[in-house]
C-alpha cells in the first residue's frame, strides 16, 4: 500500500502540515488507498520537506510529484475533465495559496511573537524532552531565515497583515457562495485551499491574519465542509 510521511496530527486535523493536507484530500477524491505514517522530521524525506511518499520502490516528495505519480502508477488523475480555461484558473489560485499565501502561514507560525508563542509549546510536544528545549528554537531561526530569503520576513508584522488579509478577502470573493472553488465538485484546487485554509481557521493562534480568516463565514463553511467530505472520521473534530 501506498505510504504517505506526514506530520503528526494537530488542532483536530488529520496532520498539522497543509501539503499533507492537501494530498490526502487528493488522494481519497482518487479513491486511493493509502496509510498515513507520522514523521516530524521532513529532512528524511526524498526532497526534505513534507510530505512524502514511499510506493513499492519509490520514495517521492513534493505533492504535485506525487499526484504524478499516482496518475501514471494507478490510472487515476484529479482535473483530467476540466476546460483549458478551469486548469487555468486553477493553477492560477494554487500559486497563489502555495507560494503567496503560504509565506504568510509560516510567518505568523514561525516568525509572529504571539503566533510562536503558542505554536512552540504545540510543536515541542511532538519531540524527545531532551530535544524540546533546544529545537524549537533552532527551527524557529531556520524558517525565519528561510522566509526572510522568501521575503515575506524582510516586512513589517503590520505590512504581512496586510498581505495576508488581501489572500483572504480574495479568497472569500472567489469562493463567494459556491460550495467549491471551481466547479460543482471538489478539484484539486479545492484541495489545496482546504489544507492551507483548514490548518489557518482550525488552530487556535492569536494572530491577524489567522483571526480574520476566522471571521470569514464562507471559508469557515468551506472548511467545515471539506472537513466532512473528505475526513469524515474527523469533521465534528474542531483546533482549540
Amino acid at each position: 500500500m501506498l505510504r504517505v510521511f506526514t506530520f503528526s496530527s494537530m488542532f483536530g486535523l488529520p496532520t498539522a502540515g497543509p501539503f499533507g493536507m492537501k494530498l490526502e484530500a487528493c488522494l481519497r477524491m482518487l479513491d486511493v488507498p493509502y496509510e498515513r505514517v507520522f514523521e516530524d522530521d521532513s529532512r528524511k524525506g526524498p526532497k526534505r520537506k513534507s510530505p512524502w511518499i514511499e510506493d513499492g520502490g519509490v520514495r517521492l516528495g513534493d505533492t504535485e510529484m506525487i499526484l504524478k505519480h499516482v496518475a501514471q502508477r494507478y490510472g487515476k488523475e484529479l482535473d483530467r475533465d476540466l476546460s483549458p480555461e478551469d486548469r487555468v484558473r486553477s493553477l492560477v489560485l494554487r500559486t497563489m495559496l502555495e507560494e503567496h499565501y503560504h509565506q504568510v502561514f509560516e510567518y505568523e507560525l514561525f516568525v509572529h511573537d504571539d503566533g510562536w508563542a503558542q505554536f512552540r509549546s504545540f510543536f515541542a510536544k511532538s519531540l524527545p524532552p531532551i530535544a524540546s528545549s533546544v529545537v524549537p528554537a533552532l527551527i524557529r531561526k531556520s524558517v525565519t531565515k528561510h522566509l526572510f530569503e522568501r521575503g515575506i520576513a524582510r516586512h513589517s508584522p503590520a505590512e504581512v497583515e496586510a498581505i495576508g488579509r488581501d489572500d483572504i478577502d480574495a479568497l472569500s470573493v472567489w469562493l463567494g457562495e459556491r460550495e467549491w472553488f471551481l466547479t460543482g465538485a471538489p478539484t484539486k484546487v479545492d484541495a489545496t485551499a482546504f489544507g492551507l485554509l483548514a490548518c489557518s481557521i482550525r488552530n487556535p493562534l492569536p494572530t491577524p491574519v489567522f483571526r480574520y480568516a476566522r471571521g470569514k463565514d464562507n471559508l469557515v463553511r468551506f472548511v467545515d465542509r471539506a472537513m466532512a467530505r473528505f475526513f469524515p472520521e474527523l469533521s465534528a473534530a474542531k483546533g482549540g
